[in-house]
């Protein structure tokens, strides 16, 4: 899911102020101290011995009330697990859906696309059958599909037809063909544009319009028996979603919490970064309607080049995608084991590449790149996945299908079991982990 958010959201600034307060409680107080003398006998030392075992109970009784495992309830079912299945991997993904069906609450088809108030279709990358075969697993598992609609609109495009009554209706009716032409039990929007295409000074004039549209959709789509599900980026940055209104209407919010690092090397997702969003959008909506998006990918950045590279400078090393399976085989490959970094929960690891060729001169090269790699593995999953379930979210969303390997489920199960540690530290992968930290 293609989104570009590049810097820490407001709310960190927030949540760091508040864990940085100290208490006024905690200041120390000067006590005058007075010595008694009890009476040796009579009714008094009798009083003030009875009193003496008062207190002596009630301490007792507090400390234990303090110190009592006190148990953390989720106040609902475990969190749900959904996934976008992209049209671009759709065997991988099947494969995925298929072994792991038994846990999952809706599945949606990444493979729509708007380019026209009236025009909603299926990217040509969509195999032939692909649709139906997903609709048969669903169905059969008891799983609801979705499909997933991707603003492909000019810059400005979308925006303009959310501004107008006509266009917009148009879209609405078009939309709800789709769901039930198609036989989908819902629709997920994914409509990005308005928050990266056409600049943050449209934003004011453009909620509004979002938000009829939403509220518009959302009662045809009701009314044909169909879900509304909308995809977005965090709300404290991006506000154009205005959260909050339409979460009143909406059967989910997918939070798109990742792209955290987008122009440097650094972690896809950082947990603090994901805490202060999750933080922010419960104060807007429901928990219940909150669906956290979980990266199961990541980015190898080249980080710094020594000589020169072949191919001239259309041929200069880039960033490019990772995701949890092939990142793991690229570290096994290279004799690497990958460090934890706690602060992100994430894992990283750095390899240098030597590169040989010829530039655009014809004249012999080479170079040798430093590469970063940041992505989210199996125990990453589970972090935000026990985030989701600690929080009271409704559950949570993969991106994306396909790119998961089997551990990550392992790590899902465990979560939606209240298991805060995972997987169990032993000697032997705490040795495992110090030797890793100290290689990095």
């Amino acid at each position: 899911m293609a989104t570009t958010y590049g810097s820490p959201t407001r709310e960190r600034a927030k949540r760091d102020a508040m864990e940085s307060e100290e208490s006024a409680d905690e200041t120390p107080r000067r006590r005058r101290r007075r010595r008694l003398h009890p009476p040796e006998s009579g009714p008094l030392r009798r009083l003030l011995l009875l009193g003496g075992a008062a207190t002596l109970i009630l301490a007792a009784i507090i400390g234990y009330a303090l110190t009592r495992d006190q148990s953390w309830q989720r106040s609902g079912p475990p969190a749900t697990v959904s996934a976008w299945a992209p049209y671009w991997q759709t065997d991988s993904a099947f494969a995925s859906f298929t072994a792991n069906s038994a846990v999952f609450s809706d599945l949606s088809l990444f493979a729509f696309h708007a380019t026209a108030a009236d025009s909603v279709t299926a990217y040509n990358g969509l195999g032939s059958g692909v649709t139906s075969r997903y609709r048969s697993a669903a169905h059969d598992a008891g799983v609801k599909l979705t499909a997933s609609i991707i603003d492909d609109m000019p810059a400005n495009g979308m925006a303009a037809v959310l501004a107008d009554a006509i266009t917009r209706a148009t879209h609405v009716q078009t939309i709800v063909a789709l769901a039930t032409d198609g036989d989908f039990d819902g629709i997920d929007l994914d409509y990005e544009k308005f928050a990266f295409s056409d600049g943050r000074a449209t934003w004011e004039a453009t909620r509004p319009n979002w938000v009829t549209f939403v509220q518009e959709l959302a009662a045809a789509l009701h009314g044909a028996g169909k879900t509304l599900t909308v995809s977005a980026p965090p709300s404290g940055d991006y506000w154009v979603y205005d959260y909050g209104a339409i979460g009143k209407v909406v059967d989910a919010i997918r939070i798109m919490a990742y792209d955290y690092s987008t122009s440097e090397a650094g972690p896809v997702a950082p947990i603090k970064w994901v805490r202060d969003v999750v933080a922010s959008a419960k104060e807007l909506v429901d928990p219940a309607k909150l669906v956290l998006g979980v990266p199961v990918y990541g980015y190898d950045w080249p980080t710094s080049i020594s000589g020169t590279c072949p191919g001239g400078e259309a041929g200069q090393p880039k960033r490019s995608n990772v995701s949890t399976k092939s990142a793991a085989v690229l570290a096994a490959s290279l004799g690497i084991t990958p460090t934890w970094d706690a602060a992100a929960a994430e894992r990283t690891f750095s390899y240098t590449e030597p590169l040989s060729g010829v530039d655009e001169t014809g004249a012999a090269v080479s170079c040798t790149v430093t590469h970063t790699v940041w992505y989210s593995d199996a125990e990453a999953v589970h972090e935000r996945a026990w985030l989701a379930e600690r929080e009271d979210l409704g559950g949570i969303a993969i991106w994306s299908l396909g790119s998961d390997d089997s551990l990550v489920w392992d790590g899902i199960a465990a979560a939606r079991a209240n298991v805060e540690t995972w997987p169990p530290v032993t000697d032997s992968t705490a040795a495992a982990g110090t030797t890793a930290a100290a290689a990095g």
